[in-house]
Formats: structure tokens, sequence, C-alpha cells
């Protein structure tokens, strides 16, 4: 490639003020490796990790509860999903939600 090539190709990006987009973009790229230490990079990896696993569960929970909720005629009644407060699993349930509306509250 010869300058002049490279020049026409580039004076639209200049023109647009997309060039300086590309710079401010390389710029941020620049400081986040200035600020990744193995440390950081270790706490990241240890929340993705976390984030995956709690994303898959959740994900694992709503298709077991819609298949089971789908596998029924009809919609239950009030009464049968009051019922469903007499099993342990579902209170576990109820308390987790319970506590992380807690903690969200706390943080507002």
């Amino acid at each position: 490639m010869d300058l002049e090539h490279l020049l026409a190709k580039i004076t639209p990006l200049v023109q647009s003020g997309r060039l300086d987009n590309l710079v401010d973009i390389l710029s941020l790229v620049s400081d986040v490796v200035d600020l990744l230490d193995p440390a950081m990079v270790e706490k990241l990896a240890l929340l993705f990790e976390q984030l995956t696993s709690v994303s898959w569960s959740l994900g694992n929970a709503v298709r077991m509860a819609s298949a089971q909720t789908a596998a029924d005629s009809q919609a239950p009644t009030f009464s049968q999903l009051l019922s469903l407060l007499r099993h342990e699993d579902t209170r576990r349930g109820c308390a987790v939600a319970l506590r992380t509306l807690n903690v969200i509250g706390r943080q507002l």
C-alpha cells in the first residue's frame, strides 16, 4: 500500500469523527490493560464463573418448573399454590428470594 491510498481511506474516517472514536476506544483498552494485574484477572475470572453458575442454575430451575407446570392440564387453584408452601424446598426458595430482595432494598 502506498501512502496516498492509505490517506484516501482514512480521510472519510477523519471527516466523520469515526477516527476519533477509534482512538478513544484504543485509549480505553490501553487503560484497562494497565489496570489489570493478576489479582484483578483472578477476581474477574471468579466473578465470571459464579455468574455462569448462577445463570445455569436459574435456567435449569425455570426449565424444570415450566415443564412441571406445562404437564398440568389446568392452571393451579389458589389453594394449590398455597399448598406448595408446605414443601420445604419451596420455603427455602422463598427465603432466598426474600433475602435477595432484602439485600437489594438495603443497597437502595
